[in-house]
């Protein structure tokens, strides 16, 4: 399959890591989420449905790039990057919601990049403004 991908493509994004961590709802200590470990880096999209983001990043059992959708809690060291890995690339062009959910490689798209990831960390600390200001200005068309 011809992506159209090549090697030393690149695209702005938002990544963070999953927590190492936490307790679950009766109380128990989890490592990671079901799909993800610990620590693992999952590149963050701009769909933030509910308490929850889509995210690529490796697999716990397979090794391979899996999209999968992660509550934001469990999501930390949240921040701008950009990614050259073509795989990544591919799924970001490839998948089965839309690809404005990822960024380019303009300015405009770096610029937005790092103003998701300053707004995502509002989300997080508990900032019901910066929600609503997310809803307001990504999600709107969606809803």
């Amino acid at each position: 399959m011809n992506s159209g991908i090549q090697k030393g493509m690149m695209k702005y994004c938002v990544v963070g890591n999953i927590v190492a961590e936490h307790c679950d709802e009766t109380g128990e200590i989890r490592y990671g989420t079901a799909v993800y470990p610990g620590g693992r880096k999952v590149y963050i999209s701009r769909r933030f449905w509910g308490d929850e983001v889509t995210v690529i990043g490796l697999n716990r059992f397979k090794s391979k790039y899996a999209m999968e959708r992660v509550p934001l809690a469990l999501i930390e060291n949240i921040r701008f990057s950009k990614t050259f890995k073509t795989r990544v690339l591919e799924l970001m062009e490839n998948n089965s919601e839309s690809t404005d959910m990822w960024w380019g490689y303009k300015e405009a798209d770096r610029v937005g990049a790092e103003q998701y990831a300053q707004l995502l960390n509002r989300v997080k600390a508990g900032d019901t403004q910066a929600r609503d200001q997310y809803i307001n200005e990504v999600m709107a068309p969606f809803i």
